[in-house]
């Protein structure tokens, strides 16, 4: 040990005796450092924001984002909402303003803007982006930053906007946090100017002294002017993480502590001049003692913001920049402060005149009186003002990054009048991102997002929701099936009528072919009887053949007389005339017979035809109804809707026989006037030879008395008469057969019309089933459209909609190309920000996996994004940190402690003292800032740092009483404390003075969250440095004793420093 401690005094030696080479490596490499090192403000900006590790959903859910735009050629921009906004209401000639700040942001080429949604748009645009209230107006921009600083992308947004006259702001998550960045670096440069301003003052009317505050700010301002660079060249190379309370903590932590350590060391070196007189000695003996103290509280300081960087999250991880800064400062305390105690000596203090003893501190011997005589009155004061705060701290905190900074800035401005307006979810909403391996546009992944839609809906808290299948926020009417059911009920009514009217075409139909009946009956009679007659005409005029036979036969002989020829004549005549009148009526009848046939078979066709149509429509019908129960299988239990289906089916079925039926009748009818037809043209020449007949025989009659005379001629002319005599035969014989096929054919359709008579009766009956099932399926829908919960009804994409090109267009907006990833934007009614926003995330998640069970999608991919997935993963992260860090520091600073003590009883009621000072410091603060000003909580970072903070500048005032009462470990635990106390209080007491200083300095920059760690910091140094040490440890020791020292014992520790053998009634005070 002798060997350890002679090192000790040489390296001091040694620092000495080289100290302008010292001086001149420091200039060097000072110099070095900032010509060289990357500007730390930029690179701030650049990576000081926050940033979650890989892994966490929030992070996932950006990826899966990225991914979404990528794939449809779309680059992964900023996104920002362009606010216009007029208190008293945006008039007819500032929407033509705001119309213009559109157009001009969507043509500025500097701006990098690659999209523009406003209200212009669409028609449903701008129910969705213009205030009920008609003040505030909004459009969503996206841009591209490139490599440009995103000031630079926020000031182009502006500058794109120069001109228009309307109120306006851009907000926006990038937009607030690069607000808080500048408010951050304003504040740490408020910081710099009254943090060297406070301690130059406090340092003078410590020391009285013009040179010695010199030391210190010297020294603390080189560290961290070499602690920037060293961190910047860090933060550029090697991806340290850097956050916007980088710079205001290393100046608040080196400029505190390193006063604090240099006012020790003067005090001590004032001591030891006073002491020796010698420079070098004063030197030596001060940095072998309180240099050694320094160096211990420094590595508990450093320890414990090295600690922070074992946790996950970025921005606590940037505060060990502090560790490395304290690393710097430590190693120029230990090499310049000898260089300016060994060059200036006494002088140090001038222009201070008088003892250069260390006088003891009379407040702080008598405060430790006073608890060593009376330890219960001492914890009753602890008591009084520690339980209070303890039993009311509730852990009040917030993540509101609006609150950090106010409404001056415009990102918040903005923010607050999105919120007045339309709700303060709007501006932010949630993103939940859906990763599944099955495709999510057929109408089975539409039907899971819209019931994944409706579950996000009924969260608690959740103001809206859009998505593929609501773009605006609710599911389009002609998605549910109440708005279906309605369209279906109206085409039902209108198919309902229309049947009735068929119905009704079918029954008249039916009573007109029963009526026409009888005469079908009369012209099958009179066919008949038309047959019957050209029988007995076809034998007359075979017996008039065989009377010309005859009397040609006569004639040829010419052995008749006069008088029986003429006789015969006069016979042949009467029986010609009348067969003439009879072809005549027969003819005449048979054109009558014609032209009914005629009109009967159009009659028919027209039938057919409409027949025709019937069984199309009940075809169409049929399948109607099938897709009908297809769509709504509830119907297909609906016994109703049964009988209606059945109905149409055999209506169907009966139609199409009745169309047969009509074509085989009209066919034949067709045929019987084919043969009618044949049949009059036969009668015409059959009426022609009768003509003939008749005029040649009464020309035989007039001419029998030129008989003689004439009797070749007549011969001649009789044979004529009988040649044409086998034409009227044929002629007759093809009427009678036209006549038979005629009668048969009549009787044949007779039948089949008492068919078609019963079958019209039937589709009629069958008509009148249907429209009344109908009727009945019609109740039915009215009845669902007329629900009074649409959403409990059901909903369904029609195929047809899946086609639609507006449909489509959402779909692009909310599915990737390959359609496996979905988003749904969730607008929350409060603010993004609040605690109990962050709280509904899990439940976010839980109601997509409600949707999702018992689907093709029960294994997709959920998570959630946007701000409040991003604070409520910062949440759960800064928990586990904070977690994680106090149990490391707690453990690293004990074994700190217990080997510079040698003791586990005195580093066991340090620490507890530490932590009771840390919860009521955060309890008043919470007091102050919740109960008393009225925020909303304290920010979420304030309870991580301040416990850092507090514990680790603690715990340096604990070592500078505990380490001397370990240089009197030679004299009994009551009288060591008090000795203790009495040489050290003064430093203490101005080391928190010094300290608070530099943390009050953190108030006024504008920084809500470094006003709350600066209040919990000062009111615990306070609270440490004048209640805790004065009065808990000095009982502490006393109750514990000789215990103190366990398990070594005052033995164990001797070798442990110094050893201040007092033995005067009043010792010499040590440093």
């Amino acid at each position: 040990m002798a060997h350890k401690k002679t090192g000790e005094r040489e390296t001091v030696r040694g620092i000495v005796k080289y100290r302008w080479l010292v001086l001149a490596a420091w200039i060097a490499a000072l110099a070095a450092l900032l010509l060289t090192a990357p500007n730390l403000t930029l690179l701030v900006r650049d990576k000081g924001d926050i940033r979650l590790p890989e892994g966490y959903p929030s992070v996932r859910a950006h990826e899966l984002i990225d991914e979404l735009k990528e794939s449809r050629g779309e680059a992964g921009g900023l996104s920002a909402v362009l606010v216009f906004h007029r208190a008293e209401g945006l008039t007819d000639s500032d929407m033509e303003e705001v119309r213009r700040g559109v157009e001009a942001l969507r043509d500025s080429t500097e701006a990098g803007v690659t999209s523009v949604v406003s209200p212009f748009d669409r028609p449903e645009m701008a129910d969705l982006l213009r205030s009920e209230d008609g003040r505030t107006v909004l459009a969503m921009v996206t841009v591209d930053p490139g490599d440009r600083d995103l000031m630079d992308v926020r000031d182009s947004l502006y500058a794109a906007l120069e001109g228009v006259q309307v109120e306006h702001d851009f907000t926006g998550g990038w937009l607030i946090d690069l607000d808080v960045i500048e408010s951050a670096e304003a504040g740490t440069k408020r910081t710099e100017g009254i943090t060297i301003v406070f301690i130059l003052i406090i340092l003078l009317a410590v020391f009285r002294s013009a040179l010695a505050p010199l030391v210190p700010l010297l020294t603390v301002g080189v560290s961290y002017l070499a602690s920037q660079a060293v961190v910047a060249f860090l933060a550029e190379y090697a991806d340290f993480p850097l956050s916007t309370f980088t710079q205001t903590f290393l100046i608040a932590i080196l400029f505190g502590i390193g006063t604090d350590y240099c006012i020790l060391i003067l005090s001590r070196f004032r001591e030891e001049l006073g002491r020796n007189g010698g420079r070098t000695e004063a030197v030596v003996a001060t940095f072998r003692t309180a240099g050694r103290t320094v160096f211990v509280a420094g590595l508990a300081v450093l320890l414990g913001f090295a600690a922070i960087g074992l946790s996950q999250f970025s921005l606590y991880q940037s505060a060990v920049a502090v560790a490395i800064g304290i690393a710097v400062m430590l190693i120029a305390i230990f090499t310049l402060v000898p260089f300016f105690l060994a060059t200036l000596g006494k002088a140090v203090f001038w222009p201070f005149k008088g003892s250069l003893e260390h006088k003891e501190s009379r407040l702080w011997d008598a405060v430790g009186r006073f608890s060593l005589r009376r330890p219960l009155g001492a914890l009753l004061v602890v008591a009084l003002i520690a339980v209070p705060l303890l039993t009311t701290y509730r852990a009040v905190t917030t993540y509101n990054s609006l609150e950090e900074i106010g409404d001056h800035y415009g990102s918040v401005r903005a923010f607050n009048r999105i919120a007045d307006s339309f709700g303060p979810g709007e501006s932010l909403p949630a993103t939940v991102a859906i990763r599944s391996d099955v495709p999510l546009d057929s109408a089975e992944g539409l039907a899971f997002l819209e019931r994944a839609a409706r579950e996000l809906a009924a969260v608690e808290g959740v103001g809206a929701v859009r998505g593929p299948t609501r773009p605006l926020g609710e599911a389009p009417d002609e998605f549910r099936v109440t708005r279906q059911a309605e369209m279906l009920g109206d085409g039902l009514g209108q198919g309902e009528e229309g049947l009735g009217q068929i119905a009704d075409g079918l029954s008249r139909a039916g009573e007109e072919i029963e009526a026409n009946a009888p005469q079908l009956a009369e012209a099958a009679e009179g066919a008949r009887q038309l047959a019957e007659g050209t029988a007995e005409l076809e034998k007359g005029i075979a017996q008039v053949g065989d009377a010309l036979l005859r009397l040609e036969q006569g004639l040829r002989e010419g052995s008749a007389g006069a008088a029986e020829l003429h006789a015969g004549l006069e016979q042949a005549h009467e029986g010609a005339v009348r067969l003439a009148e009879a072809g005549e009526q027969l003819a005449e009848n048979y054109r009558r017979m014609e032209e009914g046939l005629g009109q009967l078979a159009a009659a028919y066709d027209g039938i057919t035809q409409s027949t025709g149509e019937l069984a199309s429509g009940l075809a169409e019908l049929e399948r109607g109804l099938g897709g009908l129960a297809l769509k709504y299988p509830q119907l297909q239990s609906d016994p109703d809707f049964l009988r209606a289906q059945g109905a149409a089916a055999a209506l169907r079925e009966g139609a199409a026989e009745l169309e047969g039926g009509l074509r085989t009748l009209q066919s034949q009818l067709e045929g019987v006037v084919a043969g009618l037809k044949q049949a009059n043209d036969g009668l015409v020449q059959a009426s022609a030879g009768q003509a003939e007949l008749a005029s040649g025989l009464r020309q035989l009659a007039d001419g029998l008395a030129e008989l003689q005379r004439g009797i070749a001629q007549a011969a001649e002319g009789q044979g004529q008469l009988a040649d044409g005599v086998p034409e009227l035969a044929a002629g007759a014989r093809q009427i009678g057969a036209g006549q038979r096929e005629l009668a048969e054919g009549f009787a044949e359709m007779r039948g089949q019309l008492e068919q078609l008579t019963a079958g019209l009766r039937q589709s009629a009956d069958g008509l009148v089933q249907l429209r009344e099932g109908l009727a009945e399926a019609q109740g039915y829908l009215d009845e669902l459209s007329a629900a009074p919960d649409a959403q409990l009804t059901g909903w369904f994409v029609p195929e047809e909609a899946l086609e639609n090109e507006d449909f489509r267009q959402a779909l692009d907006t909310y599915l990737s190309s390959d359609r496996t990833i979905a988003t749904l934007d969730v607008v929350f009614e409060g603010n993004p920000y609040d605690l109990e926003t962050l709280d509904r995330v899990d439940g976010l998640i839980a109601a997509v996996k409600r949707a999702a069970k018992d689907s093709p999608y029960a294994d997709a991919e959920i998570v959630v994004g946007g701000v409040t997935g991003i604070y409520h993963d910062l949440k759960n992260i800064s928990a586990e940190d904070y977690r994680r860090t106090v149990t490391i520091m707690l453990i690293g600073i004990g074994l700190i402690l217990l080997a510079l003590f040698r003791s586990v009883v005195i580093p066991v009621y340090l620490l507890v003292s530490l932590v009771i000072t840390y919860f009521t410091s955060i309890g008043f603060a919470e007091w102050l800032f919740v109960r008393m000003i009225g925020h909303s909580g304290l920010n979420w970072a304030v309870p991580f740092f301040s416990f850092v903070m507090l514990i680790a500048l603690g715990v340096d005032y604990s070592i500078f009483l505990m380490d001397r009462f370990r240089e009197y470990r030679n004299m009994p635990p009551r009288e060591a404390i008090l000795k203790a106390m009495g040489n050290t209080g003064t430093v203490i007491m101005s080391a928190a003075v010094i300290l608070g200083g530099t943390f009050a300095a953190m108030m006024p920059s504008g920084v809500r969250t470094l006003l709350h760690i600066a209040v919990v910091v000062i009111f615990g140094l306070m609270m440490y440095a004048l209640i805790m040490l004065p009065l808990f440890i000095p009982v502490m020791v006393r109750l514990f004793g000789e215990a103190n020292w366990w398990p070594s014992g005052r033995a164990g520790t001797m070798g442990g420093g110094a050893v201040r053998r007092d033995t005067s009634a009043s010792p010499t005070p040590g440093a």
